[in-house]
């Protein structure tokens, strides 16, 4: 059972608060009968009708959590012929897409889904979802310098701000530093450590809105979403929107 407007956003009719507004101009009827309210619950069985037009189920959703490992393009296909993370997935025989991007040298949590209006609001910046990373740099970093990051810096016209960062570990000849983004630029957390004279050795990504990068996954394992996970993201997008 899911909510009457999820089913139809879903179902490619339109963004859910348009949804929200068919429902209560009693544009829309379950069964030939006519409802108002976004919050009933359906079970797609039904024949659901949006100004007399039959909406369509679409394709069962799929949601995957992958360790992407470095060397790997995070698109479906590549002109060059590099490898992708498609390659890592070959047993997924729904078309799923890669949410967001990690580039080839950076690694961890990769969502791959066939979810649109989800893929949308986790990589859209107006919606701010945290994604959370492991930054191995060159060289002993301190808190003060780690601030400059927090207060923001300009890079050739581009500005760059990390919302958080913690610095865990500080050993003679690298640090290792939590970062928080709430954007995505192309090499964002390269360009701001570079910056400060710190090259970026290696980079996880360990999280992303509600979720964590699953410990028992190696560097090219995927394992599908439970049940409980994929309410959690729901349930961090409703909040988000303020349904």
């Amino acid at each position: 059972m899911e909510r009457l407007n999820k089913f139809l956003a879903q179902a490619g009719v339109a963004s859910r608060r348009k949804c929200d507004q068919l429902i209560k101009e009693g544009k829309v009827t379950v069964d030939g009968r006519v409802v108002t309210s976004p919050g009933e619950k359906v079970r797609g069985e039904e024949i659901i009708k949006v100004e007399n037009k039959i909406v369509e189920k679409k394709e069962e959703l799929v949601y995957v959590e992958l360790y992407k490992p470095r060397g790997y393009i995070t698109t479906v296909c590549d002109p060059r012929g590099r490898p992708t993370v498609m390659e890592l997935v070959p047993e997924i025989t729904t078309r799923v897409f890669p949410v967001g991007r990690l580039d080839s040298e950076s690694e961890g949590l990769l969502f791959l889904t066939n979810d649109g209006a989800l893929s949308y609001f986790l990589t859209h910046p107006r919606f701010e979802v945290e994604k959370k990373y492991l930054v191995y740099v060159s060289g002993e970093i301190n808190e003060r310098e780690l601030s400059v990051l927090k207060r923001g810096i300009i890079v050739k016209e581009i500005p760059y701000r990390i919302r958080q960062g913690k610095i865990r570990d500080v050993y003679s000849n690298c640090s290792i530093v939590e970062v928080v983004l709430i954007e995505g630029k192309k090499h964002e957390i390269r360009i701001m450590f570079d910056y400060l004279g710190y090259p970026v050795l290696r980079l996880i990504r360990v999280g992303m809105g509600p979720l964590s990068l699953d410990e028992n996954l190696l560097p090219g394992e995927w394992r599908y979403l439970s049940s409980e996970e994929v309410q959690l993201l729901q349930k961090y997008q409703e909040e988000k929107l303020g349904k």
